[in-house]
């Protein structure tokens, strides 16, 4: 009897909010998507009009901090609050608690840009630390041997933000721990997406092309990771060292082996092949990270750092938004030609920000033109993720 009243409990929660809040990458997959399309209109106004200081730190430190910070973390949360159902048994983060994880996102957002330093500081923790509550809570409910990773991944997210906003003024201090959330992430991709994209990829060619599937996950794979990590490690502390330069190349030319290894040239499914793509900003940030350093200074550090955060991390984490959460049925063409504009227009729009510091005598045009199609491709998928509600 109690449980059929908690169960009722369950189900009374999950229809507060719709359709919106019956899982969790919806809202916090369009909350990150709204919030990239206009805070990059609005980093670029602030570039332009020489404004100096913003929710109490310098412009460009905000910029990065929001982008990092702000704009990654939902979507991470998204993507592991949608998977807990598959180890727990129990109904999805959803409904009046989902409706307040958005909440405190958003005040995280909001609260820094009219208060002091504390209470921003408290503001911009409350999200990640309720985000680790929940993967704590639900793991409890997890099969012996199943990955625990992320569970150690939000409160490492407060910490950093934290220090950040405190060492803003500082910007070697700062970088330092912008970098750092960077190269949290590009792992991320590296570890995540390097599951993820050949087994997407091996189950579309198994009927096709049986003996050319990837290569199947082993120990190649973990060397990668371990020397990408360490390659990160030495980028974070000193990203223009020799170190940096050497770790990064050989990391760089292993990650492009891996993506190689794949086969994406066989596939004919777009929705995959963006997966690819975001994997191969990945190799390429790397490769320009080690370019960039001494004594090769082949390329400018901001390409690098573009090509991770804009590359990287604005395609493949909109692939696999576009994935997870576009309707794909017969009733969602629509949506899904939405999605695929985007998932275009995001790779282009990292481009021209990527050959923004290449080709300097272009750089306001291209800066101008990369911000406004990355920041359009977020906006057309957060429309393609509304027009679901009416499939």
């Amino acid at each position: 009897m109690a449980t059929a009243t908690f169960r009722r409990g369950q189900e009374t929660r999950a229809n507060i909010g719709g359709w919106w809040f019956a899982v969790a990458f919806r809202p916090l997959f369009a909350a990150a998507s709204l919030f990239a399309a206009a805070a990059i209109p609005l980093w670029i106004w602030i570039y332009l009009t020489g404004i100096a200081t913003i929710a109490g730190m310098p412009a460009a430190i905000w910029h990065a901090h929001e982008m990092v910070f702000g704009f990654v973390p939902p979507i991470m949360a998204g993507y592991l609050l949608a998977a807990t159902p598959n180890w727990s048994g129990k109904l999805p983060t959803q409904g009046l608690p989902l409706a307040g994880l958005v909440l405190l996102w958003a005040l995280g957002r909001l609260v820094p840009l009219a208060s002091p330093l504390v209470p921003a500081i408290v503001a911009e923790s409350l999200f990640p630390l309720a985000v680790a509550a929940v993967l704590w809570r639900e793991a409890r409910h997890r099969r012996p041997g199943q990955s625990r990773h992320g569970l150690a991944l939000f409160p490492v997210i407060a910490a950093a933000a934290a220090a950040h906003r405190v060492f803003a003024f500082d910007p070697e201090v700062a970088a330092l721990f912008a970098r750092g959330g960077v190269a949290v992430a590009m792992l991320l991709i590296s570890a995540v997406g390097g599951r993820l994209v050949p087994s997407l990829t091996r189950n579309s060619l198994a009927g096709r092309c049986a003996d050319r599937v990837p290569v199947p996950y082993g120990r190649f794979d973990v060397i990668v990771l371990l020397i990408a990590s360490q390659a990160l490690a030495v980028w974070v502390a000193s990203p223009l060292s020799p170190a940096s330069a050497a770790t990064m190349t050989i990391a760089g030319l292993l990650q492009a082996l891996r993506l190689a290894r794949w086969r994406g040239w066989l596939l004919r499914r777009a929705d995959i092949l963006a997966l690819h793509a975001g994997y191969a900003w990945l190799v390429a940030g790397t490769l320009l990270a080690g370019a960039a350093a001494e004594p090769l200074s082949l390329a400018p550090p901001d390409a690098a750092l573009h090509a991770m955060t804009a590359g990287a991390i604005g395609c493949m984490t909109l692939a696999v938004m576009s994935r997870l959460a576009v309707h794909r049925g017969p009733g969602g063409k629509a949506s899904g030609r939405l999605a695929a504009i985007a998932l275009v227009a995001v790779n282009l729009g990292a481009t021209l920000r990527v050959a923004a510091p290449l080709l300097p005598e272009h750089m306001p045009v291209l800066l101008i033109a990369g911000a406004t199609v990355w920041s359009v491709a977020f906006l057309l998928f957060a429309l393609a993720l509304a027009r679901g509600r009416r499939q």
